[in-house]
Parts: C-alpha cells; sequence; structure tokens
C-alpha cells in the first residue's frame, strides 16, 4: 500500500505512484465522490456522481466543461470505480 492509499489520505499521488482502485456495486453510497466510469474494460468518463437509482440500476454523472450531466445504466455493463475513500462506508467490491 502506498501512502496515497491509505484511508483518510487525500492527497494527490505522486509521479510514479500507484493509485488503487476498487469497483463498487452500491452506487448510491458514491454520490458526490468521483470516480471512473467503465464499460467492457475501457475507462469512457470520469467525474462526480451526480445522483443514483436505490436500486443501482442507473446513476448520474454532473456535467463539466466538456460534457453534459449523463445517465449511465448497468444493464448496458457499467462499471463504477473509485478509490476507497470515497465511499461514506467502504463497501464495495475488488478483484484483485
Amino acid at each position: 500500500m502506498t501512502p496515497s492509499t491509505r484511508p483518510g489520505d487525500r492527497r494527490a499521488a505522486a509521479c510514479g505512484e500507484r493509485i488503487m482502485l476498487r469497483q463498487y456495486i452500491h452506487w448510491r453510497r458514491l454520490i458526490g465522490a468521483t470516480v471512473r466510469i467503465r464499460q467492457h474494460g475501457q475507462i469512457i468518463r470520469t467525474g462526480t456522481i451526480d445522483d443514483a437509482m436505490a436500486d443501482c440500476s442507473a446513476l448520474w454523472i454532473a456535467g463539466d466543461a466538456v460534457q453534459p450531466r449523463t445517465l449511465y445504466e448497468a444493464a448496458r455493463g457499467i462499471e463504477v470505480w473509485a478509490e476507497p475513500e470515497e465511499a461514506e462506508d467502504g463497501l464495495c467490491f475488488w478483484e484483485q
């Protein structure tokens, strides 16, 4: 574990440091967190979760200067990845 991956440590990773991301399945717990949206193994967007369905079937990433607010659906193979401390309760699914 590098210093940048310790829970509660929010400093930016230094060049060459590895940032550990985890896949989250309880999207509602990540509202307000910055996440990476992946589909079929590719990162398709990075942004802040604006809202999520209670059943984790869909979420909205807030609009920014480049892209509008966008809906992403689990049924389309969407995965949500974030640094472990982004989740309010730490519950996640992690593949090693």
